[in-house]
């Protein structure tokens, strides 16, 4: 019985978890990266938020246009990204059709 463990547990089928990471998507990946990056950029922008007086450099006229062309820019940037897939998982189900 010790042989045929894998069918017991199929946590211990080595192949089984081998198929299960090809298979696996990318959604998590990206999950994981930008996560942090998002957690640091909430932590500071509280920071920022929970000081007495405003940093100088936040009330010139060249903060407010990099932070809008940041914004707008992400924004864009990912209007472009989920359009690219949008078309390549059409493309994949035309081609499936």
């Amino acid at each position: 019985m010790e042989e045929y463990q894998c069918f017991l547990h199929p946590s211990l089928d080595l192949n089984e978890i081998l198929v299960k990471m090809i298979f696996m998507t990318t959604e998590f990946d990206w999950f994981m990266i930008t996560m942090p990056v998002f957690a640091l950029v909430v932590w500071v922008i509280v920071m920022i938020g929970s000081m007495e007086k405003q940093p100088k450099f936040l009330d010139g006229a060249t903060a407010d246009t990099v932070f809008k062309c940041i914004f707008f820019g992400l924004f864009v940037l990912g209007v472009i990204v989920s359009l690219v897939y949008m078309l390549l998982r059409f493309w994949e189900l035309l081609g499936n059709y």
